[in-house]
């Protein structure tokens, strides 16, 4: 069994892949965990999650939490691991103009776009902020992520409005809203939904273009991905994957999954 976990400044995810695969051939996990809060409520709640597990396994970390956090979780890992994978390389040239300071999570996130298609791909990262980037792969191992976009999420928008804009209420933001508000918070809530959603498929759209890309696929990951799944208002189809770091992480930790 192998477990790839995801660190970030306040939540961890964590994966457990047994060789399962969906219809379409794409590994599938067998059990997760998603937790919060403060330090010592994840520790406990990640080791009991790995003591829940039938069988021994092999894990890969990665991390873009502070570093006092990675250190105990490396920690965790390597006494209930039979192996830890530690900081493994997503393998992507980095063609930006300062590529120490591209976030992992976007490079994993591109990584597991070329894992599940084997070639170039757009991905989109919807949660607190939009990230949309383009990856190409040639086929021979030579792959590079060539840079993106980055925008504000449906939440932070919501809050930048409720700080900054003089008496505008916070709002909850939810998919499937309508685009006309009858008043003040239904405003807001068609403003940073339906706004999202179009500023997801202008920058896609954009992002293919000038990455040359406009035929490769689309990749929809992230807490958020609920405003634009199913939208239709891209420029091509668009394949929703919940765990696209992890299946990066788990393609170049430990290869492809075998039962």
């Amino acid at each position: 069994m192998k477990v790839t976990v995801d660190a970030g400044n306040s939540r961890i995810k964590a994966r457990a892949w047994s060789g399962a695969v969906d219809a379409a051939g794409v590994p599938r996990p067998v059990g997760g965990l998603v937790t919060g809060g403060e330090l010592p409520q994840i520790l406990s709640a990640v080791d009991r999650w790995l003591r829940g597990l039938e069988e021994p396994f092999e894990a890969a970390l990665i991390s873009v939490g502070p570093s006092a956090a990675r250190a105990e979780l490396e920690r965790l890992l390597r006494e209930r691991a039979a192996r830890l994978v530690q900081r493994p390389d997503p393998g992507l040239e980095v063609r930006c103009s300062v590529p120490e300071r591209v976030g992992v999570d976007r490079l994993w996130a591109a990584r597991g776009a070329v894992a599940r298609a084997g070639r170039s791909a757009v991905v989109l990262d919807a949660g607190t902020a939009l990230t949309v980037d383009a990856v190409v792969c040639d086929g021979e191992g030579g792959d590079a992520f060539l840079g993106g976009a980055i925008a504000p999420g449906p939440e932070l928008g919501a809050r930048a409005l409720a700080t900054w804009a003089a008496r505008l209420p916070l709002v909850q933001p939810r998919p499937g809203v309508a685009a006309l508000g009858r008043d003040t918070e239904e405003a807001i809530l068609a403003g940073v939904g339906i706004g999202f959603r179009g500023s997801a498929a202008v920058l896609a759209r954009a992002v293919a273009e000038e990455a040359g890309l406009l035929d490769a696929p689309l990749f929809l990951t992230g807490g958020a991905r609920g405003f634009l799944a199913g939208s239709g208002d891209f420029h091509g189809p668009v394949e929703e994957c919940e765990d696209l770091v992890h299946l990066g992480l788990l393609d170049r930790a430990f290869g492809p999954p075998t039962p």
